[in-house]
């Protein structure tokens, strides 16, 4: 899908249907068409509309010197479709290209963050501001996911202290699945940041130089609040996993506790019910009741002898 964005006098911007000086284009899930014609209309390679397509691309800037077209590639977080019964999240590339007369955005995916630029009447003439504001958009956007992902936690973690389950356990794996993806991303997308300070192609005024070191401070923050979370998710597996290696020490000493009981008796048994002289006569009325003491003696002693060593 292809749309032309352009601000007009009065600050607003207004969807149009031609090309013009001081537009953004906004491709979205693009044909081979609309790429081909952005490329052609607007000098830009092809290879700069393409590879921010590409789902395993990586955060990088790239400057074409023929065309004077600058691409920049950053990561952002969406939901994973795939996952459709918890809430994780991915990380997808988002293209930015930079040229005289435009600015280009392409993506596989709709985006909100780029939506609400547009509420917010953003100039599409100011090329390079309206590039770092989509960087500053992005970098928002991980804090905003990390605080969801963090309430997540909040309730597996409360339900854990009532039961343990093994689905609590899986959405604790889909939350450090999902950290994992944002703490590549955004240390990727840092150092898209710094080589953006010393970046010839793009001149940065001081109010640009100001915008690009709160995108700075955002991924910096972004990465440490990912890090911080990724700490106390360990931290909680680590405790649930010997929580639950106790548990089953417990059920297994219960077991061998209960074997060790029920054998003595039956060793008694078997031993008095074999067919050879014993002393106690077969005769007498009270024998079943003498091996029954007998076995519950031996229970008495094994289980005296357990208990002084505490093993219950």
């Amino acid at each position: 899908m292809l749309k032309i964005y352009k601000t007009d006098v009065a600050g607003k911007i207004n969807e149009i249907d031609q090309f013009e000086k001081g537009y953004w284009i906004n491709l979205t899930a693009p044909s081979n068409d609309e790429l081909k014609e952005v490329s052609q209309l607007c000098s830009i390679p092809m290879e700069f509309l393409e590879d921010p397509l590409d789902l395993e691309e990586s955060a990088r800037i790239q400057y074409d010197e023929e065309t004077s077209c600058t691409l920049i590639i950053n990561d952002f977080p969406i939901i994973d479709v795939n996952n459709h019964q918890f809430d994780s999240y991915i990380t997808i590339p988002i293209g930015i290209i930079i040229g005289k007369d435009y600015i280009v955005t392409v993506c596989s995916q709709s985006t909100n963050f780029l939506e609400n630029l547009i509420k917010k009447n953003v100039n599409t003439s100011m090329k390079i501001r309206f590039a770092l504001q989509i960087l500053l958009s992005i970098s928002t956007q991980y804090i905003e996911k990390l605080k969801l992902l963090n309430k997540q936690r909040l309730k597996i973690e409360s339900n854990l202290r009532d039961s343990l389950t093994s689905k609590q356990l899986y959405d604790l794996m889909e939350i450090e699945k999902s950290l994992v993806y944002f703490l590549t991303s955004l240390k990727a997308n840092a150092d898209v940041v710094t080589k953006l300070f010393r970046t010839k192609s793009i001149k940065l005024y001081e109010e640009d130089k100001d915008l690009l070191e709160d995108v700075k401070i955002e991924n910096n923050q972004g990465i440490e609040t990912t890090e911080l979370y990724t700490r106390i998710l360990n931290s909680i597996t680590g405790s649930y996993s010997s929580l639950i290696s106790n548990e089953l020490n417990k059920t297994m000493k219960t077991l061998t506790l209960f074997t060790v009981f029920l054998t003595l008796p039956t060793l008694v048994f078997s031993f008095f019910g074999m067919n050879v002289i014993l002393p106690i006569d077969d005769k007498d009325p009270f024998s079943w009741i003498i091996t029954l003491i007998i076995a519950l003696i031996l229970v008495i002693w094994i289980g005296l002898a357990l208990w002084r060593k505490r093993i219950f």
